[in-house]
């Protein structure tokens, strides 16, 4: 008899709120598995998710230089380097 077969056979036999109870907890479990697979996914795949619904133009219109010149964007001090020709 599988795991699952056997939770089954379990519920059936158990009363109302152990069963509300069980349910809570496999809604938890579940909850905790997805997010450790979600943290076990490469950074790199989650930034394309993140970007994937960006139109490529609007992409194009992003800084290229935001680490290095983050001060200039973020608190619009001047660029520390001159732009590259």
């Amino acid at each position: 008899m599988t795991p699952k077969e056997r939770l089954i056979r379990e519920i059936e036999q158990s009363p109302e709120p152990v069963i509300e109870e069980m349910l809570d907890f496999l809604l938890l479990a579940r909850m905790k598995h997805h997010r450790q697979e979600e943290q076990a996914q490469p950074f790199a795949h989650f930034i394309e998710e993140l970007v994937a619904d960006i139109p490529p133009q609007v992409l194009e219109t992003l800084p290229t230089d935001g680490a290095a010149e983050h001060d200039h964007y973020i608190y619009g001090t001047p660029k520390q380097s001159s732009p590259k020709e």
